[in-house]
């Protein structure tokens, strides 16, 4: 028997990923965590990080996933992502002047830039160039 998860991982607008992993981590909301095989059926809210599975072929792939949900169980998985992006097409250089620009609208008191915007959207930027920078 293969010890193998099925994992799928889907947004609004495509598949992004379909196939039999080894185990995968995911940014939960109370913290990330990795699934094995015969992990507990759960479902869990996730926030934007960086999600990363072993396939059961080799090889370990990441992504940036915005935040969204996970359903796991008898060891097949979906990941309903708001958004999810491979490292590579992460330009970090954008990203950092974006970063510098979200603090500068904070530091500005912008009209309606709430401090809750702001730490959303701060840590959403800081967690895409974490997984661009590991990629």
């Amino acid at each position: 028997m293969s010890k193998t998860i099925q994992l799928k991982i889907v947004t609004p607008t495509e598949t992004v990923f379909e196939g039999d992993v080894e185990n995968f981590t995911v940014p939960g909301a109370a913290g990330t965590f990795q699934v094995l095989f015969n992990h507990a059926p759960i479902v869990a809210k996730l926030v934007p990080g960086m999600l990363k599975y072993i396939r059961s072929s080799g090889g370990e792939e990441h992504y940036y996933v915005s935040g969204g949900f996970l359903e796991l169980h008898h060891n097949s998985g979906t990941v309903l992502a708001d958004s999810a992006e491979l490292p590579s097409h992460i330009n970090i250089a954008d990203l950092e002047r974006h970063i510098v620009t979200l603090r500068q609208r904070y530091a500005d008191h912008e009209e309606g830039y709430t401090t809750d915007i702001y730490h959303a959207e701060l840590d959403a930027a800081s967690a895409r160039l974490a997984v661009a920078k590991a990629g």
